[in-house]
């Protein structure tokens, strides 16, 4: 490895070596570049050679030398050299040198000063010190620096290391001992930091046919949240944290990065299967090589890494936590929380409990969550044996064998009496929820006792079916809803206009939804899911009557949809006109839980005033007295009722708020043709027909309908009235001769038909 460097150091330096000139010597190189010292004392000075090699290039190598006493004869500091280092030779008189030669095997360098030519040396770089003729009886004084040539001056001076000391080589390791590998795939990378006080290694995993060193950093710093480093431009600093200690760069230093090696390209170096790359701060290197750069006075210093490198763990885990923030059921009253967690071996759920006293135990938390959610129950007699929660049919426990633990801020509690405070954080825990992590043996008790941390997502407990502060769904005590085939209702819509909405309004590219079509609207709504008009996301139906809406006693109309059970609702606000222009929006609320999006369920006991709150077959009622202090409208004279679909989603980007300012939550996305709100029909429990007896009217309308036995169509003379089955079956006609006129329909069997007037369907419910 050393060869390897010292091999490509030389190769950039000559790249950038200047011509040989003659003149003066060398500049100076200071003692501080010097690696190699020879003999013993406390004077020192600095010796180099200049050799030209084949290539026609001027090679210096430089020694220290060191002695005792006072100045010294040049020759005798040759001699020194070449009795420590069995590379050098020198040769001539002890006053006269004719030649010098250096060998180095591992740099593969052979160099010889041509017999033809004199030796000179410089003393300390000067002129006026100039010694010709290869004297070597100057006298060396402590700090002097000589510099031996022939020719010129060097292009490269190498700072010569001790050939006899033990060669210093890269730690590796072996991917069969990585303990902790990021990513997937056939193919393998050892990524290895030095730092001065360790050296730590992970795997990396990937099936491309290369990888950057980018990706790799920032895949490791992505699953190891001990692991981080920091760029601009350049790695200013990578760092390791643990326990409390972190490793980073030794202050002053810089980052090397390696890839087999060889110093690499950078952060977009390519690494391919089996390569090796390692990050270095040169304190935790050996220096082992040097080569001065006279025309820059900078020292090139070369470093293996023999740190031994020890495999990274895996990340112990840590025990999750939730936010109050995100709790949606919350028990008691008052200023002070709790959070109550329970970890089963399946999933792991959270309440708050709030509470005004200074303190309260464990033990009236768990009655008052007992209490107030149905769903949670715990059993116990002296201890807890069991904690369960049970929802759609199926039961969190113990898992069989186990035993409950309770913790405190993490720390195992003093039992059903332990006393809790303000922002504390209590959780029962099912060990095989855990993941062990230590253990200690007590040999008094011949016991071991097992530690466990619960790293499992906590989930928000949702509020309880049904325990809303509204009406629930159908056959629960107090539910307002109305049935298709009431007999309070008096009429239906006649009439809709349509604004289509997005299969999905998160994509912009997503088509509006086309199922049904308006006269799916229009007339009585059925226990059928399939006979209505999708809205789509955020489109909107407006809807109007043979007579107006009028306020009575209780609701005054009702919005059906079709749901085909109680929970899976689509919603949506429902607003009223009494021109066709102004309308007003009733106050609706929502105050189900917005930290997930809910995909098939919400509660009907949760929401008010937002239509789709019923089954098909049943209607959400709406009273027009809500509305009396709303300008721009007479209540007692509503023509126009508009439906407009509630886009469910939790995000902020593409949420629908209800008057209060909560995000409404529904299904979302329902993606398809038939997404959105499902419009089957609007029906009118109070209408306002005074006049309509004595006067003509000329608007198209029919009415009652659900019809009996006599169906009056108004507004439609000189038009042919035909009736259809729903199989399309022309059933009978009929010729209009006057703005009012009576169609008799004893004779029809209960059942839905379709009464065209030209061109305008409207569907009628025969009783």
């Amino acid at each position: 490895m050393v060869k390897k460097l010292l091999t490509l150091s030389l190769c950039l330096v000559l790249g950038f070596g200047a011509m040989a000139q003659m003149g003066p010597g060398n500049p100076t190189v200071p003692q501080s570049a010097i690696q190699f010292w020879t003999g013993t004392g406390s004077n020192r000075a600095v010796i180099a050679v200049t050799w030209e090699d084949d290539n026609e290039d001027f090679i210096g190598v430089a020694w220290g030398v060191q002695w005792n006493g006072g100045p010294i004869m040049l020759r005798s500091l040759m001699d020194t050299i070449a009795a420590y280092d069995s590379r050098f030779t020198v040769t001539g008189s002890p006053s006269w040198v004719s030649n010098l030669a250096y060998n180095d095997a591992e740099l593969g360098l052979s160099l010889l000063g041509t017999v033809d030519w004199w030796w000179y040396n410089w003393l300390n770089s000067s002129d006026a010190a100039y010694s010709s003729g290869g004297v070597a009886a100057d006298m060396i004084q402590n700090g002097d620096f000589v510099d031996w040539m022939q020719m010129g001056t060097a292009d490269t001076m190498i700072m010569a290391v001790d050939p006899n000391a033990p060669a210093a080589v890269d730690a590796t390791i072996a991917a069969s001992d990585i303990l902790y590998w990021v990513g997937e795939g056939s193919n393998e990378v050892l990524f290895v930091v030095n730092w001065a006080d360790t050296a730590l290694a992970w795997g990396y995993r990937f099936a491309a046919d290369s990888v950057t060193l980018q990706t790799i950093m920032d895949d490791i710093t992505a699953a190891d949240p001990r692991f981080s480093y920091s760029a601009s431009g350049m790695v200013s600093d990578i760092t390791f944290t643990e326990n409390g200690t972190t490793h980073g760069i030794t202050a002053g230093n810089w980052w090397s990065h390696f890839i087999n090696g060889y110093q690499s390209a950078g952060m977009g170096q390519a690494f391919h299967n089996g390569d090796f790359s390692r990050w270095a701060d040169p304190a935790a290197g050996v220096l082992v090589d040097s080569v001065y750069i006279p025309e820059w006075n900078w020292t090139d210093y070369i470093y293996v890494y023999p740190m031994e490198i020890h495999p990274v763990s895996v990340p112990l885990p840590v025990d999750a936590i939730i936010e109050a923030s995100a709790i949606e059921f919350w028990v008691g009253e008052g200023a002070s929380e709790v959070l109550f967690v329970v970890n089963w071996a399946d999933t792991a759920l959270a309440w708050g409990y709030r509470f005004d006293a200074d303190s309260v135990t464990l033990q009236t938390i768990m009655d008052d969550i007992a209490a107030a959610d149905p769903r949670f129950n715990y059993s116990a007699s002296g201890m807890v044996s069991d904690i369960t929660f049970t929802e759609n049919g199926t039961t969190h426990g113990i898992t069989a064998g186990n035993w409950w633990s309770h913790f405190i801020n993490g720390y195992q509690s003093a039992g059903m009496g332990q006393a809790f405070h303000n922002g504390d954080f209590s959780r029962w825990a099912d060990p095989a929820a855990g993941v062990l992590v230590d253990s200690v043996y007590i040999p008094e008790w011949n016991w071991t006792d097992y530690i466990y941390v619960y790293p499992m997502t906590i989930h928000a407990a949702g509020q309880p079916l049904g325990y809303g502060p509204f009406s629930g769904s159908v056959g629960t005590e107090g539910c307002e809803a109305i049935a298709a085939n009431s007999t309070n209702i008096v009429a239906w819509a006649t009439a809709c206009t349509i604004v289509r909405g997005s299969q999905n309004l998160t994509n912009p590219e997503a088509p509006v939804v086309t199922y049904g079509t308006e006269n799916d609207a229009v007339g009585a709504a059925t226990t059928s899911t399939t006979d209505v008009v999708s809205l789509g996301d955020g489109g909107m139906a407006t809807l109007t009557f043979a007579h107006p809406i009028t306020n009575g006693e209780g609701p005054d109309f009702a919005v059906f949809e079709n749901p085909f059970d109680d929970y899976f609702l689509e919603l949506a606000f429902v607003e009223v006109s009494s021109d066709g222009e102004r309308f007003v929006r009733f106050p609706a609320t929502s105050l189900t839980q917005t930290s997930r999006q809910i995909v098939s369920k919400v509660d009907a006991t949760y929401i008010n005033n937002l239509a789709g709150k019923y089954r098909a077959g049943y209607g959400t009622p709406f009273d027009l007295a809500e509305l009396a202090d709303s300008t721009g409208i007479d209540i007692n004279n509503i023509t126009h009722v508009r439906i407009v679909d509630v886009v469910g989603s939790i995000d902020p980007q593409y949420a629908t708020y209800d008057a209060y300012g909560h995000i409404v939550n529904d299904p979302f996305p329902t993606i398809s043709y038939s997404a959105g709100f499902d419009l089957d029909g609007v029906a009118v429990l109070h209408q306002n027909t005074e006049g309509v007896d004595d006067v003509a009217t000329t608007t198209l309308s029919v009415y009652p309908n659900p019809v009996s036995d006599r169906l009056t169509v108004c507004g439609a003379a000189g038009s042919e009235v035909v009736l259809y089955d729903m199989t399309g079956r022309q059933l009978a006609s009929w010729q209009i001769t006057s703005d009012r006129q009576q169609i008799d329909t004893e004779s029809l069997k209960a059942g839905i038909y379709l009464l065209r007037i030209g061109t305008t369907s409207h569907k009628i419910v025969k009783r």
